[in-house]
């Protein structure tokens, strides 16, 4: 065979080894029936529905977390304060006792005194306690308010 004829064969079997690839690839080609592409573009938007809807929720979450992180901060500062307040008032009150024991001149004074002290300290103790206790539930309660309040609404809307 000459040149040009075997050229043109080689031609002729490339163009059906095409012609052959082609037609198993369109007939091989798989075709998604109408009803699984509208299936998937539902289960899509869902998801992404589902997407929007938890970011919501956790963008909220995090605002209540971080109004209730700052209540509790504020309240740690008042419970620290009121502290400081106590301690001072229970120091000032051993001093007072201090200053009468060293200027009672008799056993029943320095008696009188101490017992005037405990009973003094006995209520004062009372008072700081029921103080103290309505300012813990002073800061619980704000502190976990913005979370009952703000953690309900997205759930409800995401309902």
């Amino acid at each position: 065979m000459s040149d040009t004829a075997q050229t043109k064969a080689a031609k002729m079997s490339r163009a059906a080894a095409t012609a052959a690839e082609n037609m198993a690839s369109a007939t091989l080609r798989p075709e998604l029936p109408t009803s699984l592409m509208d299936l998937f573009e539902k289960s899509v938007a869902r998801a992404k529905d589902a997407h929007e809807k938890v970011v919501h929720i956790v963008q909220h979450s995090a605002e209540a977390f971080e109004e209730a992180a700052s209540c509790a901060n504020r309240g740690s500062v008042e419970y620290r304060n009121k502290l400081m307040e106590i301690a001072r008032a229970n120091a000032d009150a051993a001093f007072d006792l201090a200053r009468d024991l060293v200027q009672a001149k008799t056993l029943p004074e320095l008696f009188e005194s101490t017992v005037a002290h405990q009973r003094k300290q006995l209520e004062l103790a009372s008072a700081q306690v029921k103080e103290l206790s309505a300012l813990t539930q002073k800061v619980v309660s704000e502190t976990a308010e913005p979370i009952r309040n703000r953690m309900t609404e997205p759930f409800r809307l995401a309902s």
